[in-house]
């Protein structure tokens, strides 16, 4: 199973657990395979075993030891087959978990190491049939390579990269494209350089809800991150939850967000005013200007939303992804309530900050430009200053951190 990988040598015995089970090695061949299996590129069609039909010895070297095995043990069945390419600069190799995934060319932060499309389908067992230049390897699959489908019944049937191993520090984001009942395309892009020999590791938490299949009771990734198991998002404690969920698939999300209680939804891929956006740094978000801004200009309007409890949540999904609003962080309190903002939860802190907030009752209120803003500039306010004025509701300090805006007029120490 795989979409997101983390890095550490082919020959360490420190690897992340595999979560392939070893088996006999698939042979290379040129030749074309047997009548018995037709292959189209990217596309499933059936291994047709239905009169207990067995590889001779000619056909296995076509074919490969691994068809060999399922086409004896499984009389009177179909098997499933997918045709796919190994891109360059890929490898399946074997370490001493099993099969694995490695690179054989170096990969720069932020490149698109490869782009797949993985078939939905009922399959338990299937077979791969893997090209790249005119080597032609044939292996067997199951549940250990593919991965329960988050919203329905099907699993995700992958192909070369079902042999990827998990890891809990991941190296290559997964990036979705078309997303049908049929396939889901994607592209792995790396997070940081990946050397020549160094192993592609997946984090299975970031698409998988619940492993179904090659949950890991004993993780070996040997991270300093490392969580100890992998059994899915599902099962990951909320702080674990919150450290992945911007790179987690949102199928997983909002799946847990219809799971837990006392936790709310907010979508904002559409609906942020023309004059902001809120992008990523890092695991952190922060606001900055969409177009240039006038001093005393008005950026927006909001609505805060009045929250009592102190245990409510806020999923917030921004550009495709999602994070989690919590109390003591995102929430302004007041005596005898907090104050969930929206979007501008993520507006960073300074001491001589860009824009001023003003309200116009208990919970409407306006953004303004103190001076000029220029495009991408970062859109920063006060945390010590923001007391509604329109009503007398005070702000509460509930928690500090060292403030390092730079500013002539940095107050270090914040309390808000």
């Amino acid at each position: 199973a795989a979409s997101v990988a983390k890095v550490t040598s082919a020959q360490e015995s420190s690897h992340a657990q595999c979560a392939e089970t070893a088996s006999s090695d698939a042979e290379s061949s040129s030749f074309e395979p047997p009548d018995l299996v037709a292959l189209v590129r990217n596309k499933c069609v059936l291994f047709d075993n239905s009169a207990g039909a067995e590889c001779d010895a000619e056909d296995a070297k076509r074919c490969g030891s691994d068809v060999d095995s399922i086409a004896s043990t499984s009389p009177g069945s179909s098997l499933l087959c997918i045709d796919c390419e190994l891109p360059d600069g890929l490898a399946v190799a074997n370490n001493c978990y099993g099969r694995c995934l490695v690179a054989t060319k170096p990969f720069k932060e932020g490149q698109c190491v490869y782009s797949q499309c993985t078939t939905r389908g009922s399959a338990v067992e299937y077979l791969i049939r893997v090209r790249q230049g005119a080597s032609v390897m044939t292996y067997s699959m199951d549940t250990v390579n593919s991965v329960k489908d988050v919203n329905s019944d099907l699993r995700k049937l992958y192909t070369f990269d079902g042999f990827t191993n998990h890891g809990c520090e991941p190296n290559v984001l997964s990036i979705d494209g078309d997303d049908t009942p049929e396939s889901l395309s994607y592209d792995m892009v790396a997070v940081r350089d990946i050397d020549i020999g160094e192993e592609i590791l997946v984090d299975y938490a970031t698409f998988e809800y619940e492993c179904d299949g090659h949950q890991i009771d004993k993780c070996l990734c040997g991270s300093s991150k490392c969580r100890g198991n992998m059994r899915g998002f599902k099962h990951l404690t909320l702080d674990e939850k919150i450290e992945i969920m911007p790179h987690a698939d949102f199928a997983l999300v909002e799946k847990f967000v219809a799971e837990t209680p006392n936790l709310s939804f907010v979508d904002y891929t559409h609906c942020l005013p023309g004059s902001i956006d809120v992008v990523q740094h890092g695991d952190e978000w922060e606001m900055v200007a969409a177009k240039p801004i006038r001093a005393g200009e008005l950026l927006f309007r909001n609505t805060s939303t009045v929250v009592t409890d102190e245990d409510f949540k806020f999923v917030v999904r921004l550009r495709d992804q999602a994070t989690l609003a919590v109390a003591g962080k995102h929430f302004l309190h007041r005596e005898g309530y907090m104050e969930f903002l929206g979007f501008d939860s993520f507006m960073q802190h300074s001491c001589d900050p860009n824009v001023v907030q003003t309200y116009v009752s208990m919970t409407d209120y306006e953004i303004h430009a103190r001076r000029g803003i220029k495009l991408g500039e970062t859109i920063t306010c006060d945390y010590t200053t923001l007391h509604n004025l329109f009503t007398g509701a005070k702000l509460v300090p509930v928690m500090s951190f060292t403030c390092r805006c730079g500013s002539a007029c940095c107050l270090g120490e914040i309390h808000c």
